[in-house]
């Protein structure tokens, strides 16, 4: 606290101070929280997806646009996300009330204690005395779906195939709203303290100098003074309000595909617009409660001007003891008025398109080649802020009309001080960390480069080696230290297999992707030692994919199951193209017959599962472990028509 301020003013700026960080992190009580993804793909169940050289018509033109050249017959697919749920979700944590020593300019001992309570005063008590808060939060989440996926392909001619896809958006909305009380309360203690002329023994006795033409007098009480004078108790009521409105909102509405066939040769190109846009609209503000009485703080009535009237104070028992003998100065709190702002906004958005090349050639019926230069132009995201405004402000100390405790605290008569100025001062960091948003930002696409081999006979394996050519980039704070994470020479490798059990109308399928060692810089000593030991044998498992399926006159009916570790990659890209962008954990059930394809996909919502998780109460004496049945799923349904 700042030595030189009144005690009712000092204790404003440790609540705004407190209260900016305060609404800074704290949960709050009410929240809404909203993923909203497109329906999921699995075009080549338990083989895994982005295979350069296998074809599945428009379902595969994201992995190489050179496949549709290979088009049989025009096809037409849906897909939708069934039923979702939502959940409501409780959960209590603590805060630590803060407290300390009120220390008065030219003082080595202190003058009594305050206190930041986040508490309504009738539930402080007495005593200042703070405490862990238990806070229980109230949120909502659900996962949403944003609509149906559309794609149709057919053949132009006998060399040239066409195709498109509709996409539906990826949005994250995150809301966050709720006030919080935050009382400031003081309790003084004047002994041993000087204010001025005035100074007060440890043992209670009030001494005032008074000087006149040279001579200079200190006069004593003959006891200790009123207790109500020694030991006041000053308190402000205020509310946090907080309303906090996040939202990122990605699209990449349509994929359009041209692909070439000549002979053994395919050639495409894929067209792929990208939009993203970023709201951040948080505001939190601090109120003096509407209900707020002003302060009364008592000072010595006697005139400080007259001897004789001193000197009577002194001596007078009935003055110095006895709350006849004091004056009240009335300290006006602005009740039910803003003191105190904090605003962290702006809005972003972005758009570009990103273009595939990809080649397939069929060197002999049982054997092919391909490559793909994805995003072959380098796009990237360029968002531009509007709007941004980082700061938080507080309304000045009125130092006018009250420098310090000398002159509240000065013999006199009654007056009243305002103590909260219409001055507003403005800050843009808390805690010596800047508040800041980007006036622009670049997120550069992923650039890959992907080769593959098929081998069709006696059974198929492909075999793609995908090098991602954009390097990751990640910042994090450890403490006040800003640390930087590059990840670079990122590889993947992909194996897919099927094979017929025999003779028999039975097929079985498996993919696997192994992600090769990459180069991180920035990691400490223990962290590298970590990464290393993880890729000791230089790859590490990133995708499993098992499937089979049989033929029983003429219907064929199949099933599969994997998990997908890729989807970080994607997300810190932005990547939202990925089929795989979602799928975590998954099983796919499908039917075919003649044209008709009816696809049944189901994947894991980790969020819905841990908020399930959460929700879930066990018994007294038991140790809570997560279940099967904790586990939520999004449920995609897909039809396909091939004609």
């Amino acid at each position: 606290m700042k030595p030189h301020k009144i005690l009712i003013l000092a204790l404003c700026i440790v609540f705004l101070v407190s209260t900016t960080s305060f609404a800074a992190d704290l949960h709050y009580p009410y929240g809404r929280f909203r993923i909203k993804l497109p329906p999921s793909e699995d075009p080549c169940p338990g083989l895994g997806n982005y295979y350069s050289t296998i074809s599945r018509g428009m379902k595969t033109a994201l992995w190489n646009p050179a496949s549709l050249g290979k088009l049989e017959l025009a096809e037409a697919s849906l897909s939708m996300i069934g039923p979702l749920e939502r959940y409501n979700y409780e959960r209590s944590f603590d805060i630590e009330e803060q407290g300390g020593d009120l220390e008065f300019e030219g003082t080595t001992e202190a003058g009594g204690r305050y206190g930041i309570f986040y508490r309504y005063p009738q539930d402080i008590g007495p005593d200042l005395a703070t405490k862990e808060i238990e806070v229980m939060s109230h949120s909502n989440y659900a996962t949403e779906t944003t609509g149906l996926n559309f794609s149709t392909a057919l053949n132009v001619n006998e060399w040239l195939a066409v195709g498109f896809a509709s996409y539906n958006p990826m949005e994250v909305e995150m809301d966050i709203a709720g006030d919080v009380p935050v009382t400031a309360k003081a309790l003084s203690d004047f002994h041993g303290q000087t204010f001025g002329d005035m100074v007060i023994g440890d043992d209670g006795k009030l001494r005032y100098t008074y000087t006149d033409g040279g001579i200079t007098t200190t006069y004593e009480s003959t006891a200790a003074v009123w207790n109500g004078f020694l030991s006041q108790e000053a308190t402000i009521p205020l509310l946090a309000f907080s309303e906090l409105r996040n939202n990122l909102h990605i699209q990449s509405p349509y994929i359009g595909t041209i692909a070439s066939k000549l002979g053994k040769f395919c050639l495409g190109i894929n067209m792929i617009p990208i939009s993203a846009s970023l709201n951040i609209d948080n505001d939190v503000r601090a109120v003096v409660s509407s209900d707020t009485q002003n302060i009364d703080l008592y000072h010595p009535d006697f005139d400080p001007e007259n001897e004789s009237d001193i000197q009577d104070w002194v001596n007078d028992p009935n003055r110095y003891g006895d709350p006849a003998g004091y004056s009240r100065k009335e300290l006006i709190l602005p009740a039910g008025e803003v003191v105190g702002t904090a605003k962290y906004r702006g809005f972003y958005s972005a758009s570009t398109a990103r273009f595939d090349l990809g080649a397939m050639y069929d060197v002999t019926d049982w054997l092919t080649v391909g490559i793909v230069f994805e995003n072959a132009t380098g796009s990237s995201l360029k968002f531009k802020g509007n709007g941004i405004a980082t700061f938080y402000n507080y309304r000045d100390l009125n130092t006018e009309e009250a420098e310090n405790m000398d002159d509240l605290l000065k013999p006199g008569e009654d007056e009243s001080v305002n103590l909260v100025s219409d001055r507003w001062i403005t800050s843009f960091e808390v805690d010596d960390t800047k508040l800041y948003l980007e006036p622009e930002k670049t997120y550069e696409l992923p650039r890959r480069m992907r080769y593959g081999i098929a081998l069709k006979r006696p059974f198929l394996i492909a075999i793609d080696l995908e090098q991602n050519l954009t390097p990751i980039t990640i910042q994090t704070t450890d403490g006040d230290e800003l640390k930087e994470y590059t990840v670079s020479n990122i590889q993947l490798l992909r194996i897919g297999t099927e094979t017929q059990f025999f003779a028999l109308p039975f097929w079985m399928r498996s993919g696997l992707t192994l992600l090769a060692k990459p180069t991180v810089t920035g990691l400490d000593a223990d962290a590298q030692e970590s990464f290393d030991d993880a890729f000791q044998f230089g790859y590490l498992p990133l995708k499993f994919d098992l499937g089979a399926n049989i033929n029983a006159w003429g219907t064929v009916a199949g099933g599969s199951l994997g998990f997908n570790g890729q989807s970080v990659f994607n997300l810190v890209q932005f990547d939202v193209t990925n089929t795989d962008l979602t799928k975590m954990v998954f099983y796919n059930i499908y039917v075919e017959r003649g044209a008709w394809l009816v696809n049944y996909l189901v994947q894991a919502d980790p969020l819905a599962s841990a908020t399930a998780y959460g929700n879930r109460t066990v018994p007294e004496g038991e140790e809570k472990k997560f279940e099967f049945s904790d586990v939520r799923y999004v449920q995609t349904v897909g039809v396909t028509y091939r004609f």
